[in-house]
C-alpha cells in the first residue's frame, strides 16, 4: 500500500486530532447553508468525531432527510493556502458515509461556494456546491469506484494543481487517485478543512504539503 504524505514526505503542516494535541482556536466551525442546525465535535482519545443524537436512525442521517443537519459539522483551518498544495486526512466512517475534505474560497461561518472530496463505502466523490437563484445547489464533478469498509481507517487526499492550462484536482484514497479538471474559477488563495456528516465520522489527523513534488506522470500530462 502506498504510504500517505505524512510517512513518505514530511508535511509542512501535520495536526493530530488526538486528545490534547490540537488547538480548536486554529479552526473556524462552519455550518451548511442547507440547515440551521450544526453538530459539534466530540473529542476521543485518538481522534475527533461528529456528535450523533442518540435517537437518530441511519435513514434519517443521509442527505436530504429531515435530520441530516443534526449530524453535520465542518471546520476550516484559519490560515489560507496558496496555489499548488496537497491535503490529507486519515478518517473512518461508522455507517456508510461520509467524512470529507472541504475547500472554500472564503473563511465564513456558513459554507457558500465550496468543493468537497467525499469518502464513503462506494468510493470517493468530488462535489461542487454553489448557489443558483439564491438556493444551495450542487453537482458531481468526478468520482472513483472503490469498495471501502465500515470502521476502517483510510487516507483521504486531495491535491490542487494550478498551471497555464487551468485548474486541476487530483484526489483519492490510500494511493488510488484520479484527476479532474475543475469547471469553476476556483481561486489560487483558498481555505481547507474537514466535514463530518451522514453518520459518525472519525478524523485522526490533517496534513498539508504546500509545494508537493511534481511527478513525471503529471509533467507528461501537462506537456501537451
Amino acid at each position: 500500500m502506498k504510504k500517505d504524505c505524512a510517512e513518505a514526505v514530511k508535511p509542512d503542516i501535520r495536526i493530530s486530532f488526538a486528545e490534547g494535541e490540537w488547538d480548536p482556536e486554529e479552526w473556524l466551525l462552519v455550518r451548511s447553508p442547507r440547515w440551521l442546525e450544526r453538530s459539534h465535535w466530540v473529542q476521543q482519545r485518538d481522534c475527533i468525531a461528529n456528535h450523533m443524537p442518540e435517537d437518530i436512525r441511519p435513514e434519517e442521517m443521509q442527505m436530504g432527510r429531515d435530520r441530516t443537519g443534526e449530524t453535520y459539522i465542518s471546520m476550516l483551518f484559519k490560515r489560507p493556502f496558496h496555489g499548488n498544495a496537497e491535503f490529507h486526512t486519515r478518517c473512518a466512517f461508522d455507517d456508510r458515509m461520509a467524512p470529507l475534505l472541504v475547500f472554500s474560497p472564503e473563511l465564513s461561518e456558513v459554507h457558500h461556494d465550496h468543493l468537497e472530496v467525499v469518502l464513503y463505502d462506494r468510493g470517493v466523490n468530488l462535489w461542487h456546491h454553489y448557489f443558483k437563484d439564491g438556493t444551495p445547489s450542487w453537482k458531481l464533478l468526478g468520482f472513483i469506484d472503490l469498495e471501502l469498509e465500515i470502521g476502517r481507517k483510510y487516507d483521504l487526499s486531495a491535491r490542487f494543481i494550478f498551471n497555464r492550462k487551468g485548474r486541476m484536482l487530483l484526489m483519492g484514497c490510500d494511493g488510488k487517485t484520479f484527476g479532474c479538471r475543475l469547471d469553476t474559477d476556483f481561486p489560487e488563495i483558498y481555505y481547507a478543512g474537514i466535514t463530518g456528516c451522514e453518520g459518525r465520522n472519525r478524523f485522526f489527523d490533517f496534513s498539508v504539503l504546500e509545494k508537493p513534488e511534481v511527478s513525471a506522470a503529471l509533467k507528461e500530462r501537462f506537456s501537451d
